[in-house]
């Protein structure tokens, strides 16, 4: 075998192989601990929360745009759903009537911020960075910068519980990965956001609604938030101005180290969720360690500029049109790739 055909593999496999290699150094220096059943409970808990906003933030990335309000969506839908069970006395109408606003509130924001970016020219960046903290303006309006206490609503808790001994919030990961995978790889849409992302331009003239593929992109990542954010209140029994703050940047380093290119396009559902797991495993081995944060968010910040240097060679690699070594091919390299086909 050719070593460039060795090369080639290992880059297409970089996260799976990142990620045992970080579990098997934190089970070397952590010996007991890291692999013990509470911890692994604990990440279980980390990385379902964060993965369901991780597989709603893959669309916009996917076609071509981002998405910073995920952690103010999810703030904000969290909010609202316990300040209507509060008032509405604790009640089953009110715990239903609370998740159905909060959900319809994630969407809507989600549908807003796609309609805008569809109809101008708009960095995605720019645009959800200012509406993000319009959003948490928004939840300390509501809660007043105090928690909303909901202990009291017995079945809004089961959002937060345990069956089997494994955190509810799991159970929603995995339904929420399984059809987030169906309708990236199984479906019309799903070829439809690739191709957006790949090429919007030509993807326009084919006759594909680009529009409508962009503004349900982002709808998906505000329903996904919004169910994160219920999620984490169900845990905590409280809602808080201040409970998914930063979410947005782990969830965007996910992402990218999970192999999806911010040119859009390119990657998949499963590498961002490997993505996801890399990120809650470093931040959980660096917490037992009793490493200061600064340093984490240091280390974190080398992972995700390493993980874009990883893609941009490993579309050279890929690219069988290359010449020459990789620093004349990057420094040629005026327009995006082709998009790479929908992949698990």
């Amino acid at each position: 075998m050719k070593v460039n055909d060795v090369l080639n593999k290992l880059l297409r496999f970089r996260q799976v192989i990142s990620l045992l290699l970080l579990c098997a150094l934190f089970a070397i220096l952590l010996p007991g601990t890291f692999l013990s059943p509470d911890n692994l409970r604990s990440v279980l808990f980390s990385i379902s929360i964060q993965g369901i906003m991780v597989c709603g933030a893959v669309f916009p990335v996917l076609v071509g745009g981002i998405d910073r309000t995920v952690s103010g969506v999810a703030a904000l839908g969290a909010a609202v759903c316990c300040a209507l069970v509060s008032t509405g006395g604790f009640t089953p109408q009110s715990i239903v009537l609370g998740l159905a606003l909060g959900l319809l509130l994630g969407a809507f924001s989600g549908f807003l911020h796609g309609m805008v970016l569809a109809r101008f020219n708009i960095p995605a960046f720019l645009l959800t960075l200012v509406t993000s903290q319009i959003l948490y303006g928004l939840v300390q309006t509501i809660t007043g910068n105090q928690a909303i206490d909901v202990k009291d609503a017995k079945g809004f808790g089961l959002l937060g519980g345990h069956l089997l001994t494994i955190p509810v919030p799991v159970f929603f990961l995995f339904i929420c990965l399984g059809v987030c995978y169906v309708l990236l790889n199984k479906t019309v849409y799903g070829r439809q956001l690739y191709y957006v992302g790949g090429n919007r331009g030509a993807a326009q003239l084919s006759g594909i609604s680009v529009k409508k593929v962009i503004i349900i992109a982002y709808v998906i990542s505000g329903l996904l938030a919004t169910i994160s954010g219920l999620l984490l209140s169900g845990v905590n029994r409280q809602a808080s101005a201040t409970q998914a703050l930063g979410y947005e940047n782990e969830v965007l380093a996910a992402v990218i180290v999970g192999g999806v290119s911010l040119r859009g396009g390119q990657g998949s559902i499963l590498g961002a969720m490997f993505g996801a797991l890399l990120i809650v495993i470093l931040s959980n081995g660096m917490q037992l360690l009793g490493i200061a944060q600064v340093y984490g968010d240091l280390v974190k910040g080398l992972i995700i500029i390493a993980a874009i240097a990883a893609d941009l060679y490993s579309s050279y690699w890929l690219n069988k049109s290359s010449q020459g070594n990789f620093l004349k091919w990057l420094l040629s390299n005026r327009s995006p790739l082709p998009a790479k086909k929908a992949q698990g």
